[in-house]
């Protein structure tokens, strides 16, 4: 099975070499393609230094011009994969740290086992692990996602925000085509969910950051919330979309 991991990453010079490092364990069948979505420090070139000393390494970077956001750096790697192609899942994982690349190819065998469309790596399962505390206001706000969209669709989840994530080819050949701008991560879930995809969840650690600030602060929290949770709430009375 041949695997494209993804890696959004904005302001993230700090954090990237220590993440790229935690991937050069994995096996010849995976990938890298780090989206610099516009950074104003220097990630491209702590990227671009890395893959000069591990030249063996399969690393792709794409520079976006300007920030875009999350969203469209992440449908920027599912582009690729796509425009590229032979590959069978693509992994989300991001650029500061926080994710277990231990947990990755569990991550994809489960999607396999399971032929599930999509695989996300959960903090709030059993034997998972939020080792760095997220706070409560967040941990509050994870928990009224989980449960708006499990009450939505019926599907139960526990970690909706998490950004550790493994798509079949039925999800990321859609998200190709279209994904959620600003906060994706709920917003996608939940599109998957709406549509009948195959969901499930693998307990993981999750660490403090490497480096760098989250993109998220508690000034925008509300605007986080109130704009997902609107996004939510208009898919749900769209119609069921086919997937390929």
């Amino acid at each position: 099975m041949k695997v494209l991991i993804v890696i959004p990453a904005y302001n993230e010079q700090e954090a990237i070499k220590h993440t790229l490092t935690s991937l050069t364990q994995l096996g010849p069948d995976y990938e890298v393609i780090v989206v610099d979505d516009g950074s104003r420090d220097r990630t491209g070139e702590v990227v671009r230094a890395f893959h000069k000393r591990y030249p063996e390494l399969k690393i792709h970077l794409v520079a976006l011009p300007r920030n875009r956001g999350i969203g469209a750096a992440v449908q920027t790697g599912y582009l690729f994969a796509r425009e590229k192609g032979g590959f069978e899942y693509v992994v989300q994982f991001d650029g500061d740290g926080q994710h277990d690349a231990t947990a990755i190819p569990n991550l994809v065998q489960t999607c396999s086992d399971q032929k599930l469309d999509l695989c996300v790596g959960s903090r709030f399962l059993a034997g998972g692990q939020d080792n760095f505390r997220s706070t409560a206001t967040r941990r509050l706000g994870i928990s009224f996602f989980a449960a708006l969209i499990s009450w939505l669709s019926g599907v139960k989840v526990t970690d909706p925000t998490s950004g550790f994530r493994c798509c079949g080819p039925r999800a990321w050949r859609a998200f190709a085509d279209r994904y959620p701008d600003d906060y994706p991560e709920p917003e996608a879930l939940y599109w998957c969910a709406r549509n009948r995809l195959a969901i499930g969840e693998i307990p993981v650690r999750m660490f403090e950051r490497a480096g760098g600030v989250s993109s998220i602060r508690l000034s925008s929290g509300f605007y986080y919330m109130f704009k997902v949770t609107l996004a939510i709430l208009v898919d749900r009375i769209r119609k069921q979309e086919k997937t390929r």
